[in-house]
């Protein structure tokens, strides 16, 4: 009985297929991370925003994560520096 048990929590090493799948997981992370990162600097030290879009693209960020970043990326921007 104890033999059948211990048969049936047999515990397999993870295959090739699964390597794959969790180390294209974690890049996809760690990349989302850095866009995230790059996006939260690159609004705080952009000299060409004014005072109120920094504080809306900070919260933008901070608050949607990835999404805030990728919506803060893509928009406009003003060819002229505000100050």
């Amino acid at each position: 009985m104890l033999t059948l048990l211990a048969a049936s929590y047999q515990t397999s090493s993870p295959g090739g297929a699964e390597i794959v799948v969790i180390l294209l997981f974690v890049l996809v992370g760690l990349a989302a991370i850095g866009v995230w990162l790059w996006s939260l600097i690159h609004c705080i030290r952009n000299k060409m925003l004014s005072d109120t879009n920094r504080i809306i693209g900070i919260v933008l960020i901070v608050l949607l994560g990835l999404l805030g970043s990728l919506i803060y990326l893509f928009l406009p921007r003003e060819s002229q520096p505000q100050r």
